[in-house]
């Protein structure tokens, strides 16, 4: 079993804790453990859906069961509308009686967002309000763990309704008496002392490391989890790894194809397999993966187009103040209101805030906009209307307007008309967005050709290629292209700097002599 490992959210950044792009950005390094958060009397959970906390959590309290303890694991939205004593089995409630009579054991609850969208603000307050109700004379010896949404008040409810009392009364009556004619209940813990633990401890799981992905390929059938590892960092893929989640996708793609495909198709197949119907739960409505597909393009193109950030999900989403959420009723008037609710709810959407969802990933969103501006120009839509969506013409230059640079960057590689105009006008758009792997091997010629021509001469101009995109669009067949470029000569810094990192990524060893002179 992988050991997943915590880190402490810092203060003002819980609205970032479930970004993964945040979360690496904190380090594996001093990592706390289930041992370690379990010193704790208040833990709070935040992480992104499909992270695995739902498992972590069930986990831990089987383990915490089988080993004797008074361990519970409660569905938040259930507690929402039950009593506790009606989720629990005959021998859990048999156990929490004798823990509430007892009068030093400590009891473990796990409450867990699973159903994130059926909670509100007020189901979220109802459910903690129950268990309180339920142990509220033995909060002292309860130790308390909340999976969550990064969301500020649920931490300001869960520290409310669920406060630690004084921790003297749960100790047995004689030890009691002896630190208090000791004086040792006054005495304060040392801020060095490595054996003290905080009480409230606000935490993010974080996303698999190399080491946990290599030893989790090994477990779900990849027969070389080496070759695995290196060929997922070859391809810039491990966003796509490090949930448990999207890992298990990737190791049955992996098996199947014995390569880490193209950032296109990684972003195609992670598409259709989060908008596949649900094993696990009934749904609101039947809804085949090819609708849920043709649905999610119509929202991604008009959150696009409308610069929504967040998507309607149900009334919570009017008492979140600030930018308006996409009404997906109005885009999608030909729908029942039951299939979108079913759409919203696949794994392709993650919690945005109460009332509210999001595409899991900008990527998905901008490959499937474009996906849809490709079906309408299958459906007659015409060049100009096309062009005239994502070009503009200024001073007698067509230039990309600047929100749809992302949607360019994807349509050039399928309508050639688009890739040509980029070339000709804009060609940093073909580095910078899509995905560069996917281009033709000419294409990728033509547009390095035509990158440094435009930006080459002159001094510093503060152009920047992403790093994963010149992974993606660095190969060894670009030797000669990058060579004659080189000797040409070339002022602009910036554009000398990217040829290098094309020839460290690829590796083009051809072009060792332009690096070595430099």
């Amino acid at each position: 079993m992988i050991e997943r490992t915590f880190q402490d959210i810092p203060e003002g950044k819980i609205s970032e804790a479930d970004q993964q792009s945040f979360l690496v950005s904190l380090g594996w390094s001093r990592g706390a453990t289930w041992d370690d958060l379990l010193e704790s009397k208040r833990i709070l959970i935040i992480s992104e859906a499909g992270a695995g906390k739902t498992y972590e959590c069930s986990t831990k309290a089987e383990h915490l069961w089988s080993a004797g303890e008074p361990a519970y694991f409660v569905n938040l939205a259930e507690l929402a509308q039950n009593e506790l004593r009606s989720l629990l089995r005959r021998d859990e409630e048999t156990r929490l009686n004798a823990w509430l009579s007892s009068q030093y054991d400590v009891a473990t609850f796990f409450l867990d967002s699973f159903d994130e969208l059926e909670l509100t603000l007020g189901s979220f307050k109802l459910a903690l309000t129950r268990l309180e109700k339920c142990i509220g004379e033995q909060l002292h010896r309860a130790r308390i763990v909340v999976t969550t949404r990064p969301i500020p008040f649920d931490e300001y409810a869960f520290r409310k309704i669920l406060p630690v009392p004084p921790a003297l009364s749960s100790e047995p009556s004689e030890e009691v008496f002896a630190k208090i004619a000791t004086h040792d209940h006054l005495k304060k813990h040392d801020d060095n002392d490595t054996d003290h633990w905080p009480i409230w401890r606000t935490v993010a799981l974080m996303p698999l490391s190399d080491e946990q992905i290599f030893e989790f390929s090994r477990n779900h059938g990849v027969d070389d989890p080496d070759l695995f590892l290196d060929e997922l960092k070859k391809h810039n893929a491990q966003e796509y790894a490090r949930r448990p989640q999207d890992l298990i996708e990737l190791c049955a793609d992996w098996r199947i194809h014995e390569c880490i495909r193209k950032h296109r198709n990684q972003v195609a197949t992670n598409i259709r397999v989060k908008l596949r119907p649900s094993n696990h739960r009934d749904e609101p409505a039947g809804l085949s993966a090819d609708r849920a597909m043709e649905g999610a393009s119509r929202l991604a193109l008009a959150m696009h187009m409308t610069r929504r950030l967040t998507i309607r999900h149900s009334a919570e989403a009017d008492v979140v103040y600030g930018e308006a959420a996409l009404d997906p009723s109005i885009i999608l008037s030909d729908w029942q209101l039951n299939e979108l609710k079913a759409l919203l709810e696949r794994p392709l959407f993650g919690f945005a805030s109460y009332g509210r969802v999001r595409f899991h990933h900008r990527s998905v969103a901008e490959y499937l906009a474009a996906e849809r501006l490709l079906a309408l120009r299958r459906q007659g839509m015409s060049f100009r209307a096309l062009k005239r969506l994502l070009f503009a013409e200024t001073k007698g230059k067509i230039i990309v307007r600047p929100s749809k640079r992302p949607l360019a960057g994807w349509l050039a590689l399928q309508e050639d008309w688009v890739f040509e105009l980029l070339r000709d006008n804009e060609p940093a758009v073909l580095l910078n967005e899509g995905d560069p792997e996917s281009l033709t091997q000419p294409q990728r010629n033509q547009a390095l050709r035509a990158y440094s021509d435009r930006y080459g001469r002159g001094g510093w101009r503060g152009l920047r290629v992403p790093s994963i995109q010149v992974h993606r669009f660095a190969s060894k067949e670009l030797a000669d292209q990058i060579d004659r470029i080189w000797r040409s000569g070339v002022e602009n810094p910036d554009v000398r700097e990217v040829l290098i990192s094309l020839i460290e990524a690829g590796p083009i060893d051809d072009c060792a002599d332009i690096v070595f002179q430099v």
